[in-house]
């Protein structure tokens, strides 16, 4: 859509490879200043920094009505007050973004009618994923268009937006937002044989340990992307998969326990970056220290499992399965071996109500305690009568 944008954004100068973000000062100039790097992701993330700083910058301006209200001010405003506590500032970012691109930064609250969200939604579903290079080139990893799950994730985001810019006094009201119909959850998953193969066709040590601690422990992707070292336990064989200092979402992070084969595999990998930082560090005349990533490639942290699970995957000849079908397995393979609902929502960071919609049909007799006593109370006149019949007379 037309119009000036108000929100910060990202782009690249001709002949340059590294990104740079833009913005309109007062004065309706276009301002810019260099992100330094040429990762896509990384400027994202500084993209999402340099959003907080100018959006503190500016004054909260008197309440407005929808049509005098930018789309792009409410969404500025909820990344720098309601961001830190989101899991990703980077991801925040991201989709402040891909709104600012299609709306414009004049565009008002009032145009957010069905068809503007539609016409939204078509061109959103129609680009394909692209990933950018370390040396600039653009490639398609992945061909598959923009899910529907991903339009109502970015339109999750939009109606958080205005309700923070209503309950904060900066908005009067806003339109009602329809939210795509949430898909069907995939029930995929791997049975141990198939766990088996996948690991013996993963030549990559970093990928291989993901898999096994995704599977051992149940937790999320982003969970062990970010996982580092200080979080591991090794003397109580503990992990911690929150991190000091960062607030629980509603996707809990869990303490979980190490098995003993997770331990060995867990203190080896720690080895190894120890050892590498020694060596790196006698060839430079300094201390270089190690990663501090439990999940690393080439003993640097590494952004993204996707492409090397993927690759595991097609060699292993196994199909329908993403990084998060390892957690749905990890809760499948306990409900199925009789482990207890409740338990396996604590180490899985559900709400036990969540627990039981997914997994509870795995356990035919997950309900039979609770149909007897109700059986019992139905049938209680009839079992009265065949136990008295049953009972022995008494001679006297």
């Amino acid at each position: 859509m037309s119009g000036a944008r108000k929100t910060p954004w990202l782009g690249k100068e001709p002949n340059q490879k590294v990104w740079y973000i833009y913005w309109f000062e007062s004065t309706r100039r276009i301002r810019r200043r260099s992100a330094r790097t040429d990762d896509r992701a990384e400027a994202e993330k500084i993209l999402g920094e340099f959003i907080l700083e100018y959006a503190d910058q500016e004054e909260h301006g008197p309440i407005a009505k929808p049509e005098k209200y930018p789309i792009a001010t409410a969404l500025r405003w909820y990344l720098q007050e309601h961001g830190p506590e989101l899991a990703t500032a980077d991801l925040a970012a991201r989709t402040v973004e891909n709104f600012v691109g299609f709306f414009g930064g004049e565009t008002t609250v009032s145009t957010l009618t069905p068809q503007v969200l539609k016409r939204y939604e078509r061109e959103r579903t129609r680009k394909v994923r692209v990933y950018q290079t370390k040396d600039g080139i653009k490639k398609v990893e992945d061909t598959r268009p923009i899910t529907s799950a991903t339009i109502r994730r970015e339109l999750v985001v939009l109606v958080a937006s205005l309700n923070h810019a209503i309950v904060n006094g900066r908005l009067t009201s806003a339109p009602k937002i329809p939210l795509p119909p949430m898909g069907q959850h995939k029930m995929r998953y791997l049975e141990p044989e198939e766990i088996e193969r996948l690991l013996d066709n993963c030549p990559e040590a970093h990928v291989r340990l993901f898999i096994k601690l995704a599977v051992t422990t149940g937790a999320r992707k982003g969970a062990l992307m970010e996982l580092t070292w200080d979080q591991v336990d090794f003397a109580n064989k503990i992990i911690y998969l929150n991190p000091q200092g960062r607030q629980q979402t509603k996707k809990r992070r869990a303490i979980v326990p190490i098995s003993e084969y997770l331990y060995r595999d867990l203190i080896e990998t720690k080895k190894a970056q120890e050892e590498f930082a020694r060596g790196q560090s006698e060839v430079a005349g300094e201390t270089v220290p190690p990663c501090g990533k439990v999940i690393a490639y080439n003993f640097e942290s590494v952004k993204n499992i996707r492409t090397g699970f993927r690759r595991s995957c097609e060699r292993a000849g196994i199909e329908d399965v993403t990084p998060h079908t390892l957690r749905h397995t990890a809760g499948t393979l306990m409900a199925l071996a009789g482990v207890d609902l409740f338990l396996i929502a604590r180490l899985l960071g559900h709400s036990v109500q969540r627990t039981t919609e997914l997994y509870a049909h795995l356990q035919p007799n997950y309900l039979r305690g609770a149909v007897d006593v109700l059986a019992t109370a139905a049938y209680h006149g009839q079992l009265t009568r065949v136990n008295n019949a049953e009972r022995p007379a008494v001679v006297h």
